[in-house]
């Protein structure tokens, strides 16, 4: 059965086909016919004809045409049939105003001109060939009437199988879009039971084949919210589990402060203003993180210049590197814009180079590189510190985590945000094991230029070229 095509243009052009060949078939069919009712009344026409002229009938004059019981331009009986709309006349070379010999007497046709002509007679039209023969002329005329007539019998006979076959077309039209879209209703079921608790993939095996591109589409559409999903569930329960410690800590250090003695309270409140003061970080960095990874703050944002936003972010990390001993400084900083949040950009860089200044060796070195290419700004975050493990590198920029061996304060969230953040500017953060015989991490960052940024980048190149 054609419904069981796996196909709504095959099932459609399958059924709309059959229904139009079966229209047109009848058609042909009732055309059939009334050529060959039309084929029979001329072949009696052409009989009465044949007859009228085989017997010589001479045509009536006026006088014969007005004895009593007789009618100009007309039957005496009054009734006019088929063959009087065929007229066959034979001319001699004596005719005047009348034929010789004609196959009806009661319609005296004009002689005619050689060939094709038209001609009224009796307030009709007449369509006449003439024949030349010797010294006859065969004159054959045809009423006009006749062929409207079989005309509109034609058309009536070859429009009443379609008119007929009308409200079953329709219908069937009906049927047929209805039972091959079946399986898009299905597939619309299916998708709006998708939620947060469902998140299966729709069967495109047996989607219709138009319909696949759209149902993979779709599955692929579920394949990301269910991986977003399961993030944004983990990201929960990972910050419940983080949120607790310090939420633990504080009411330790409440009932501490409470019951300790008045020459202790200075130093229990302190504990507990440092408490709250890791818990208020690590609250503001997962606003951050979620902000970033939303992308909320490209709605302002504007083209930024990277020295300027480099040498701020460092001079605010300076008293952090002078308490470590870190020597911070600037190796390179090329003329190099991005369009960002300047806010989002200040966060970016400072979470490395703050990660570097802290997790660094302690009296070592970090160095800042900004080096513009051709459609692309770096930024290069280079210490001499121990390094990361290989085995951890591919989960430094997971949420809370936090590489071995390192005892420093944090949360684990500084790189998963700075990820987060050049993503949402289509950039990317990467980080890697310095391979100059140096121990240490190279962290580097990439931003698409600014557009006008990007241009005259283009138009310096064409030029030193």
């Amino acid at each position: 059965m054609f419904f069981a095509a796996n196909s709504l243009h095959r099932r459609l052009s399958i059924a709309i086909g059959s229904l139009a060949i079966l229209v047109g078939l009848l058609g042909a069919l009732g055309t059939f016919l009334v050529v060959r009712s039309l084929a029979s009344e001329f072949s009696s026409s052409l009989r009465d004809a044949a007859a009228h002229v085989q017997t010589g009938v001479p045509h009536r004059d006026a006088e014969q045409s007005g004895e009593p019981g007789g009618k100009v331009g007309g039957k005496a009986d009054g009734v006019r049939r088929p063959s009087d709309d065929l007229v066959v006349q034979i001319w001699s070379a004596g005719d005047t105003a009348t034929p010789g010999r004609t196959s009806d007497p009661d319609i005296a046709l004009p002689r005619a001109q050689t060939g094709y002509s038209s001609l009224q007679y009796d307030g009709e039209a007449w369509d006449v060939f003439a024949l030349a023969t010797g010294d006859e002329q065969i004159q054959v005329a045809e009423s006009r009437s006749m062929r409207n007539r079989n005309a509109l019998r034609v058309a009536f006979w070859s429009l009443l199988p379609v008119l007929a076959l009308l409200p079953l077309l329709v219908l069937t039209i009906a049927v047929t879009v209805r039972l091959s879209l079946r399986p898009l209703e299905r597939v619309g079921r299916r998708a709006a039971k998708v939620d947060l608790h469902e998140l299966k993939p729709l069967d495109a095996q047996k989607a219709p084949v138009e319909l696949r591109p759209f149902v993979e589409s779709i599955n692929r559409m579920i394949e990301r919210l269910s991986v977003l999903v399961n993030a944004e569930r983990k990201f929960i329960a990972d910050a419940a589990h983080e949120l607790r410690s310090p939420i633990s800590a504080m009411q330790l250090q409440i009932d501490n402060l409470r019951d300790a003695p008045p020459d202790q309270y200075g130093e229990r409140f302190d504990e507990l203003r440092r408490g709250v003061a890791r818990t208020g970080s690590l609250v503001s960095q997962l606003l951050g993180l979620a902000r970033a990874e939303i992308g909320g703050g490209q709605r302002g944002s504007v083209e930024i210049a990277l020295p300027q936003l480099v040498t701020d972010v460092l001079a605010d990390l300076l008293p952090l590197a002078d308490a470590r001993g870190v020597d911070l400084g600037v190796e390179r900083l090329d003329d190099a814009s991005v369009r960002a949040t300047e806010g989002d950009m200040r966060v970016l860089v400072r979470n490395l180079i703050d990660n570097a200044v802290r997790y660094g060796r302690a009296g070592g070195r970090v160095d800042v590189t900004v080096r513009r290419d051709a459609q692309t700004a770096t930024i290069e975050v280079t210490d001499d510190g121990p390094g990361i493990a290989a085995e951890d590198l591919p989960h430094v920029f997971d949420r809370f985590f936090r590489a071995r061996g390192n005892d420093a304060e944090g949360s684990g969230l500084g790189l998963a945000i700075a990820q987060a953040l050049a993503q949402s500017y289509r950039g990317s953060v990467t980080l890697e094991n310095r391979v100059d015989g140096q121990t240490g991490i190279v962290a580097r960052i990439e931003l698409p230029l600014a557009r006008n940024d990007a241009r005259r980048q283009v138009q310096q190149s064409i030029e030193e070229h």
